[in-house]
């Protein structure tokens, strides 16, 4: 047989990610490489030169932003636990300060940091301070505060007018909207530009149509704003804050929901609205941009060119310019130019034309919804008779599978599988009904969604009904594991990477009402006979007598969404029906592998597991 790509060629780091410019536009702070874990590098565009500002060897950095011209800002994970601390560090490595403590630090409380949550914004008019989002006044309300780069003392810019979802501030710097969420209503909260008082503009119920706040606008007057009001998915619309009104339709998709827009600091205006079709589409407001784009697209079709970064004076615009089969390359255009220059590739290792295309698809589930996803057939097969992956998503409520390199994916496709991913109902990005859809249905019809798709990829004749596997994260973990149990016939191995197996246990006991709302509609109320019925019903941890597949399954001992007991209980549950496993469980690590050597390591026993358990799955490589 011909030898395979090795399985580090997928899950190295990259070489580089998270680029963006300093104030000024003259230099690009990123993210490295270093002893095998992402450091702050800062690259000079005039020297052409990039040096490493950082070289945690355990820890690993994210996140870069510029706080002035001279100092930048970064956070640091801590084990998987994601209890970020807060860095600032001088762009030539000088001065290195911890601003906010993430775990078991000072100022903490119960093991959390008590006060500092998240960076807002740089202060444009203010090189000393930052914008940041902090519990000051109330444990569970978020003000805005401003951030002393030298102390990390915090002093409040805007109180917190309720339990604020999230805040729209205007182009100088000013917090203007808050869209505040209690007793399950989210109401879009307004002040002028000099006042102090808010008004109520609208509110909705969180499960009803209504519209909510994007950014402003260049004029600081005029709002974007997503709007599902009289629509089946979200449409993008122009608000003046000034008349109290909505104005005209931006754009609008009537399959997919349009939430993002695309702001150039440089000519004060936002110039397009981004969604996710069947791939990242734009919609451009401005014709300058729109002509740099079909230029990029006319020289690299196939490939999305994403405007990643723009610098404050529009000399030049970052683009990632990624596709299924390409993980991606940074180009920097300067429009007074009209020069595209190429910055960085983010995984050198990976050949493009060694990978697999990812082909949008849609079928009806059995109810007669439409579902779409995603089928990635192995390159140069002529995709009949092949082993398959399904490959469900994670969330389930919001997350969606999109197009573009997926290293899981492509790892699959080398291996001679066929890959099938499923925006099953629930998954977000189609509007609010297909999302409610999914509500309490896990291992319901959620379930059913990814049994049809299976089916139906058989019945085009592409995938052998006798090598289906089922892998997936997350939530994804969890459909592999309910897979495995209510459709034992269907599957001939099983993947559960720090899935769920218990949705009891996934329910706190005690929350704030508006969460546990969220919880008591979409996955079930604990104090309903019926919910906690359900909830028993459709745990996998509970029927691991049916299981019939061999199953491999990995946990992170520190991970903060799925505790580890859903893997310890559903190990005891496997070997108390005398069921094939294998468990792999990491010390270091959280809601899934960010060291190199865990993932590359991880992925090394799945690869194993696969050639063990998988019948002759005509393998393929280079």
């Amino acid at each position: 047989p011909v030898s395979e790509l090795p399985v580090a060629t997928f899950f190295q780091t990259p070489a580089i990610a998270s680029l963006t410019f300093s104030p000024n536009g003259k230099y690009i702070a990123c993210l490295v490489p270093h002893e095998r874990r992402m450091n702050l590098a800062v690259i000079d565009l005039a020297k052409g030169t990039k040096n490493l500002i950082t070289n945690f060897k355990n820890r690993q950095a994210t996140a870069p932003l510029w706080a002035n011209n001279d100092r930048i800002l970064f956070r640091v994970d801590d084990d998987g636990m994601e209890s970020f601390s807060l860095y600032a560090v001088n762009r030539d490595g000088r001065d290195p300060v911890v601003l906010a403590a993430g775990y078991d630090k000072a100022g903490t409380e119960g093991g959390v940091n008590v006060e500092f949550r998240s960076v807002l914004r740089r202060l444009e008019k203010d090189p000393g301070g930052i914008l940041v989002i902090a519990n000051i006044t109330h444990k569970d309300w978020t003000d805005v505060a401003r951030m002393s780069l030298k102390t990390g003392k915090m002093e409040i810019v805007a109180r917190a007018p309720g339990d604020v979802e999230y805040y729209v501030l205007d182009h100088q710097d000013r917090v203007r909207l808050a869209v505040v969420e209690e007793r399950q209503v989210r109401r879009v909260l307004y002040r002028e530009s000099n006042g102090r008082e808010w008004t109520t503009l609208g509110e909705h119920h969180m499960d009803a149509p209504g519209w909510e706040p994007i950014a402003f606008d260049g004029d600081d007057r005029t709002l974007f704003v997503w709007s599902d009001v009289g629509r089946k998915t979200r449409a993008v619309y122009r608000y003046d804050t000034a008349a109290r009104q909505q104005l005209d339709l931006v754009f609008a998709d009537d399959t997919y929901d349009i939430e993002s827009t695309i702001y150039n600091p440089a000519k004060k205006k936002i110039v397009g609205v981004a969604y996710d079709g069947d791939r990242r589409r734009f919609h451009w407001l401005d014709p300058e941009l729109e002509k740099i784009h079909r230029q990029l697209e006319a020289s690299l079709p196939d490939t999305v060119h994403r405007p990643a970064q723009f610098s404050a004076d529009g000399s030049r615009i970052i683009f990632s310019s990624y596709s299924d089969r390409d993980p991606g390359v940074y180009y920097v255009f300067e429009p007074a130019r009209n020069k595209v220059s190429e910055l960085a590739v983010a995984k050198p290792g990976v050949d493009p034309d060694k990978m697999s295309p990812m082909k949008p698809i849609a079928f009806n589930a059995r109810d007669g919804l439409l579902l779409h996803g995603y089928l990635t057939i192995p390159r140069g097969n002529p995709g009949k008779n092949l082993p398959l992956v399904l490959h469900p998503h994670g969330g389930p409520y919001g997350p969606r599978d999109e197009w573009g390199f997926d290293p899981e994916v492509q790892f699959y496709a080398s291996r001679g599988f066929a890959v099938l991913q499923i925006n099953f109902r629930g998954s977000g990005g189609y509007g609010r009904q297909f999302e409610a859809a999914g509500f309490k249905k896990w291992g319901l019809e959620m379930q059913d969604d990814l049994t049809d798709g299976v089916k139906w990829v058989v019945a085009q004749g592409i995938a052998d009904p006798s090598r289906i596997v089922i892998s997936g994260a997350s939530y994804g973990g969890y459909a592999t594991m309910a897979g495995l149990v209510y459709t034992p016939e269907l599957y001939c191995a099983g993947i559960n990477y720090v899935g769920a197996t218990d949705i009891e246990i996934l329910i706190p006991k005690a929350m704030k009402s508006d969460r546990m709302y969220w919880m008591n509609t979409r996955i079930g109320d604990l104090g309903n006979a019926a919910d906690r019925k359900r909830l028993h019903d459709t745990s996998p941890v509970h029927f691991a007598g049916r299981v019939r597949a061999p199953v491999l399954m990995a946990y992170g001992k520190n991970d903060p969404r799925v505790h580890i007991d859903h893997g310890y209980d559903m190990e005891r549950a496997l070997k108390k029906n005398g069921k094939a496993f294998e468990m792999i469980i990491e010390a270091d690590e959280g809601h899934g592998f960010r060291k190199e050597e865990k993932s590359i390591a991880f992925f090394t026993r799945v690869d194993a597991f696969l050639k063990k358990n998988v019948p002759l799955p005509g393998r393929r490589g280079d």
